[in-house]
């Protein structure tokens, strides 16, 4: 199994993988800046700006994901790379769990090492601009640290649900589409609001995607290729 996750990983190439992942933390880091500094409009206090914080990187890599499912999976079916792996002595079980692994684990360690940097970066600027004169106290790191944590995981499993959409016509572009509408959705704001502030939205949709991820791979012995 390991052998295989190691071959998988060879395709995504994890050099390319850091290189976007810092360009899209930088983006991110910038534009809390660019928030945090508007006198009226910014952040109140570091809570709310942790907060905004995780939602715009679990967005970010959600959608990333989304792009690697495209290229591990949904890109192998169409163009019958897929069909020819599965011509070999190995068990597609394994191999499709091996591309699901990569996705999940990718898009979860980037979650929680994207929000924590991110995080860092906006107190470090803070601390010599003063954004907002509230203290980042320890209460708030704790129940931020929770949030990550519970959050990181359901975003692992919402980053499988595209699959179910993009495999239906074994289309890239509806992958990434489905994708970025789930997104949007659940962190709309309707007076305030979003659905992903519920928490019980996020973690439900994290279930739906591993159960996605689940259905798959049992699936996938019998599979019309």
């Amino acid at each position: 199994m390991l052998h295989l996750v190691k071959l998988e990983l060879r395709k995504v190439k994890i050099a390319g993988i850091l290189r976007t992942a810092a360009l899209i933390l930088l983006g991110i880091l910038g534009f809390a800046l660019l928030i945090g500094s508007d006198k009226t409009e910014g952040f109140k206090d570091y809570a709310e700006a942790m907060s905004v914080i995780g939602m715009i990187v679990r967005v970010a890599f959600i959608i990333y994901a989304s792009v690697l499912l495209s290229k591990l999976i949904v890109e192998e079916y169409r163009n019958q790379t897929m069909a020819l792996l599965f011509t070999y002595p190995i068990s597609r079980k394994k191999l499709l769990l091996a591309k699901l692994l990569i996705v999940g684990v990718i898009t979860f360690v980037l979650v929680i090492i994207g929000t924590v940097l991110v995080s860092a970066g906006f107190y470090l600027f803070n601390e010599k601009l003063h954004f907002f004169p509230s203290p980042l106290t320890a209460d708030i790191v704790k129940k931020q640290a929770l949030q990550l944590g519970v959050n990181a995981v359901a975003a692992a499993g919402m980053a499988l649900v595209p699959l179910f959409f993009g495999m239906l016509k074994k289309s890239v572009p509806t992958t990434i589409v489905s994708s970025i509408l789930i997104v949007a959705v659940i962190n709309s704001s309707n007076n305030g609001a979003s659905l992903g502030e519920i928490i019980a939205v996020p973690i439900t949709l994290g279930i739906i995607g591993f159960l996605v991820a689940y259905l798959s791979i049992r699936k996938v012995e019998h599979a019309d290729l």
